[in-house]
């Protein structure tokens, strides 16, 4: 592979033409994203209901890698979006929100994931709706889902544990 592939995969492939294993071998070099025309590849392949599952999720995956993209708010919205939607796949919802978990979030986020933790979805799916509360718990509406949950028979003590853990806060 050439060090222009390596620089950028995505441009190495024609993706119309790719098989799947071509697809998750670009995705999987990807161990940054800043440019935002690849960064929409990337999210058109996490988003596309007729691409494999395991492209959508390496496509998940690698946005997780868009911290400082200018795609930011589109990734977020588009993360939502799938969360919510009944029709699907649960494994790829779960990179959905394990992606939100290394992103910089909003309430917005927050929130969805206190929904899906709230709701009756798959254990997996609330575990990782518990890891974008978790990894966010800087933020008063992360604490503010914290403190709702200490409560829930799935996450209680989890919820309990992550208060406990945040400076400054007295044990109770």
């Amino acid at each position: 592979m050439s060090t222009e592939e390596l620089n950028n995969p995505l441009d190495a492939h024609d993706f119309d033409s790719a098989s799947s294993h071509e697809k998750q071998e670009a995705l999987r070099q990807i161990i940054e994203l800043h440019d935002p025309e690849l960064t929409r590849q990337v999210l058109a392949l996490g988003m596309n209901t007729q691409e494999e599952d395991l492209v959508r999720i390496e496509a998940w995956r690698a946005l997780g890698m868009a911290g400082a993209s200018p795609l930011l708010d589109t990734i977020r919205e588009a993360a939502g979006q799938l969360v919510r939607n009944v029709e699907e796949d649960e494994d790829v919802q779960i990179y959905a929100l394990q992606t939100l978990a290394l992103l910089p979030v909003t309430e917005a986020e927050i929130a969805l994931a206190r929904y899906v933790i709230e709701s009756d979805a798959y254990i997996l799916l609330q575990s990782a709706a518990f890891a974008v509360i978790k990894a966010n718990k800087q933020l008063s509406q992360a604490v503010q889902a914290l403190e709702s949950l200490e409560s829930h028979s799935e996450f209680g003590a989890s919820a309990t544990r992550e208060l406990q853990s945040i400076s400054g806060r007295e044990q109770q």
